[in-house]
């Protein structure tokens, strides 16, 4: 289980990686499309750095595997990190391949006209 956990941590900072890549060199202004992390941007009064993302990706999962590893040792933690970490190594990819192609595909489609719900 830890072999898996390891490689779905390469996997999150690879699709990251990718994604950053891709954004800094294909467009000219970058905005955050996390809400969270574009906050926390906004108060550092930064604007437009598709890396500094990529390096809070690697903090973040780096903090994710030290808690697995210590205090959430369960089987049930892990399963939910593998979980959560596929969903958004796809995430990640969806946004790096509508970014290189410069329109939308299914998965930003959904993200982004997924929340008009029918009352």
């Amino acid at each position: 289980m830890d072999l898996i956990v390891v490689l779905i941590s390469f996997d999150i900072i690879a699709s990251k990686f990718l994604d950053s890549f891709i954004t800094s060199h294909r467009l000219d202004f970058y905005q955050e499309r996390n809400p969270i992390l574009r906050q926390v941007l906004s108060v550092l009064k930064i604007n437009n750095d598709a890396w500094l993302s990529f390096f809070f990706t690697i903090l973040i999962v780096g903090s994710s595997v030290y808690l697995l590893n210590t205090f959430y040792t369960a089987t049930a933690y892990q399963l939910l990190f593998i979980f959560a970490g596929l969903f958004t190594t796809t995430l990640n990819l969806g946004a790096a391949h509508s970014t290189y192609f410069g329109k939308q595909n299914f998965i930003t489609e959904k993200l982004i006209h997924g929340r008009n719900i029918k009352a």
